[in-house]
C-alpha cells in the first residue's frame, strides 16, 4: 500500500468518526473551524510525505497519517465539546440564575481577538449570548464561599495564518450583562478587540481592562461609593463616560491641556475633579501612558 493511499483512508476514517461523534452529539460543530485553523498541518504532513516515500526512512511517510489522525481527534475533542448548545453555525445563550446565595462575583473574559458588549445590568447572575459565525467561549462558573468566579475564554480567530477570517455584519461577537445587585470585580482582557462596557447600572468596584490595538468603551456609574479602574493596552482609544456627580481621580497619564481641559485639577502627581473629596462617590482611573487616545466625558 503506497503512502498517499495509506492517507487518504485515515482522512476518510478521521472524518467518519468525527461526523459520527456530531451526530451522538458528544461535540459541537466548532471543529470545522478547528480543523480549518489546523489545516496548515495536513500540508506539511503531506510534504513529509513526499519527501520520505522513496527513501529509506519510508515509514515516516506512513507516520505522518498516522499523527495526522491522532492530532485531528484531538483537536476535535479538545475544542468541540458539549453538543449542540456551543455550535459554531448558531447564535448560544448562557446564564446563570440569582438563587441568592453569591455576594460577590468575580469575572474574567479573555476574548483573544473577538469584540464584547456589556449591557445594561439584569436579575441573573450573568447573561450572555454569542453570535453565530464566532467560535464560543469556554466558560467555567464556581462558587468560593459566597463569591461566585467565572471565567469566559476564548481565542484568535487567525485561520490559515490569519489568511481566512470569518466575517459578518454583526458588530460584536458577544453580548452580556451581569446582576444588578451582585458586586463585581470584572477583568477583560483582548487583542484588537471592540470592547464596549457599559457598567453604569452594574454595581462594580474593580475593573481592569487590557486590550492592545483596540477600541474601549467605559461607562460608569454611582451604584457602588468607590470604583477602581485600570485601563491599559498598547495604541488603544479610550472613551471613559462617568457621572457628573461623581469625584473623578486620574493617574498615569500626563497630559495636562486636555485633562484641566475636561474639568480635572493636578494634585500630588495626578489629577482630580473639583471637589473630589467632598463627594461619596469616587471613581479612581489608573491609565497606561501607551494608550493612542483618552476622551472622557460627563453625562
Amino acid at each position: 500500500m503506497s503512502p498517499a493511499r495509506f492517507r487518504w483512508g485515515m482522512l476518510l476514517v478521521l472524518l467518519g468518526v468525527v461526523l459520527l461523534l456530531r451526530n451522538l452529539e458528544v461535540i459541537n460543530s466548532n471543529f470545522w473551524a478547528d480543523f480549518v485553523m489546523y489545516f496548515p498541518v495536513l500540508l506539511i504532513a503531506i510534504g513529509l510525505e513526499k519527501i520520505f516515500t522513496k527513501t529509506k526512512a519510508h515509514h515516516v511517510a506512513y507516520a505522518t497519517s498516522v499523527l495526522i489522525f491522532v492530532g485531528g481527534i484531538w483537536v476535535v475533542l479538545a475544542g468541540s465539546r458539549g453538543g449542540l448548545d456551543d455550535s459554531f453555525f448558531s447564535e448560544t445563550q448562557y446564564e446563570i440564575p440569582d438563587e441568592g446565595a453569591i455576594q460577590t462575583l468575580r469575572a474574567t473574559v479573555d476574548l483573544g481577538e473577538g469584540n464584547l458588549t456589556v449591557r445594561d445590568a439584569s436579575e441573573k447572575i450573568f447573561d450572555g449570548q454569542f453570535r453565530q459565525f464566532t467560535v464560543k467561549p469556554e466558560i467555567v462558573y464556581t462558587v468560593e464561599g459566597s463569591e461566585g468566579v467565572l471565567s469566559l475564554a476564548g481565542r484568535a480567530k487567525r485561520w490559515l495564518g490569519g489568511v481566512v477570517r470569518v466575517e459578518t455584519d454583526e458588530a460584536n461577537d458577544w453580548f452580556v450583562s451581569f446582576s444588578n445587585k451582585i458586586p463585581l470585580s470584572l477583568e477583560c482582557l483582548g487583542e484588537e478587540s471592540d470592547v464596549h462596557l457599559n457598567l453604569a447600572s452594574t454595581p462594580v468596584r474593580k475593573i481592569r481592562v487590557d486590550v492592545s490595538d483596540g477600541a474601549i468603551y467605559l461607562k460608569l456609574g454611582t451604584i457602588e461609593p468607590e470604583v477602581d479602574v485600570t485601563v491599559g493596552g498598547e495604541n488603544s482609544e479610550l472613551r471613559l463616560r462617568v457621572p457628573e456627580a461623581v469625584g473623578l481621580k486620574i493617574t498615569g497619564v500626563e497630559d495636562a491641556e486636555y485633562l484641566t481641559r475636561v474639568g480635572l485639577v493636578r494634585r500630588n502627581g495626578f489629577y482630580v475633579s473639583e471637589g473630589f473629596d467632598t463627594l461619596t462617590s469616587h471613581i479612581k482611573v489608573d491609565l497606561d501612558d501607551q494608550l493612542s487616545s483618552l476622551n472622557i466625558d460627563y453625562y
